[in-house]
């Protein structure tokens, strides 16, 4: 589960900020907090969604790139070399003076009703620290802490692992680098413990809502490798989506319908056989002028839908497997190629006990402010982002702000600036009427 997402020196983001899942207290009331939109794990009370609402270019996106990097360091730190590297080029770089600061990440989450705090500092392309605490105030322990100088290691919460510990330091270990994480590589080398809360983190499942290549070939692999209930389950949502679409099948594609570049790459086997093209085909029924259904179309589902369509079913899989496996969701470009009224469903399926009964956590990034007001937001459910004008980022989520009123009408304050976190385009008109009156 999702509890704190920190993190600092990236992108636009120069100072360490906190994204957080965790609901406000409970109080007398308060109306203004929908209760529905909570869950409880023992003590602690954490949100099912979260959105992010700022102008272009405030550094939304890049709140997404922060947690993808974190992800994926976690992921591949020890297969792939110098990832630690290209996340430094990342820095924030609009001060002078400022390189000689960290990268900084760090996680907070609840694995079986124990909260885990992990993170990592990168400098100058090198893991610098890392850290593992289990546990809050009085309770917390340290699992371990790395240093540029020394690496401690609880042994009651990490029992045998001094041997590990040990040819790491003395740099044989092939698994733990400069480069990579302590985490990444003890999980690797079969540490349950460790491995357990690598794959906490790995299950996340991070989006880019435009550039979605990621949640086709997802829903593309479930079609193709999947069991009989995931393919119908697909099938069901785009069928009540109102896509039109009856049912889809995988087959192979048409020669006719394969470009050249595809082609080439199909008969450049070893062994001289042909390899044939899958694809995705859907199903539509053909009526006569009685509105009679005469025949069932089957026709490639990359030529006959839309990219809305074709986003859903991406994005939809990877739904309802957060949906089916309580898994943590985050889309970025949320609302891009969907109507205002399927982001909607979306939310409230999150939001909702019945539709979400195993806790998944979705977070998307939007400039549908309509959402707002529709999908019954609680004000610890709004993250804003500004910008400054040197070039700065910072999260404020609403419950910050004071003098909110628990019945507000959320999407007017915020277009009319009240939060700010908008644009401000009163200069477009001037800069446009003197182009225009000089013909240029």
């Amino acid at each position: 589960m999702f509890i704190e997402f920190n993190f600092g020196n990236f992108r636009s983001f120069r100072d360490e900020q906190k994204f957080s899942l965790e609901a406000s207290p409970l109080r007398n009331n308060d109306n203004g907090l929908e209760e529905i939109n909570v869950f409880q794990s023992g003590s602690i009370r954490l949100l099912k969604s979260k959105a992010v609402f700022g102008g272009n270019a405030s550094g939304k996106s890049n709140l997404a790139k922060a947690m993808a990097a974190f992800i994926y360091m976690v992921t591949r730190s020890v297969a792939v070399e110098g990832i630690p590297n290209g996340l430094w080029n990342d820095r924030f770089q609009l001060l002078s003076d400022w390189d000689d600061q960290p990268m900084f990440f760090q996680y907070s989450l609840l694995h079986k009703e124990i909260v885990y705090r992990y993170g990592f500092q990168i400098l100058a392309g090198i893991v610098t620290y890392e850290w593992l605490y289990a546990g809050t105030g009085e309770t917390q322990a340290e699992v371990f802490m790395r240093t540029p100088d020394e690496f401690d290691i609880n042994k009651k919460e990490l029992p045998a692992m001094d041997a590990f510990v040990q040819q790491a330091l003395s740099g044989e270990s092939e698994l733990f680098r400069a480069d990579s994480l302590f985490l990444t590589a003890a999980a690797l080398s079969g540490n349950k413990f460790l491995g357990a809360i690598r794959d906490s983190i790995r299950r996340i499942m991070a989006i880019d809502g435009i550039y979605d290549d990621s949640a086709l070939n997802y829903a593309m692999n479930t079609m193709i490798k999947g069991d009989d209930l995931k393919k119908e389950a697909i099938i069901s949502l785009l069928r009540a989506a109102d896509t039109g679409i009856e049912d889809l099948d995988i087959g192979e594609l048409p020669d006719h319908l394969i470009d050249i570049d595809t082609k080439r790459e199909l008969n450049s086997v070893a062994d001289g056989t042909r390899r044939s093209a899958v694809s995705l085909f859907s199903m539509h029924s053909k009526f006569n002028d009685k509105g009679e259904v005469v025949e069932k179309l089957l026709v490639p589902f990359g030529e006959w839908e839309s990219e809305g369509t074709a986003k859903l079913f991406g994005i939809g899989s990877l739904m309802l497997d957060a949906l089916l496996e309580g898994r943590i969701i985050i889309i970025d470009e949320f609302d891009a190629r969907f109507h205002p009224n399927l982001t909607l469903k979306i939310v409230q399926l999150f939001n909702n006990p019945e539709t979400n009964p195993n806790h998944a956590q979705l977070i998307f990034i939007t400039h549908d402010a309509s959402l707002l007001k529709r999908a019954s937001l609680r004000r610890d459910q709004i993250c804003l982002v500004n910008k400054d004008n040197y070039g700065i980022s910072s999260l404020t989520t609403l419950i910050e702000f004071k003098g909110v009123r628990k019945d507000a009408s959320y999407d007017k304050e915020y277009l009319n600036g009240t939060y700010s976190a908008i644009p401000f385009l009163d200069k477009i008109d001037e800069v446009i009427k003197k182009k225009v009156e000089h013909g240029i």
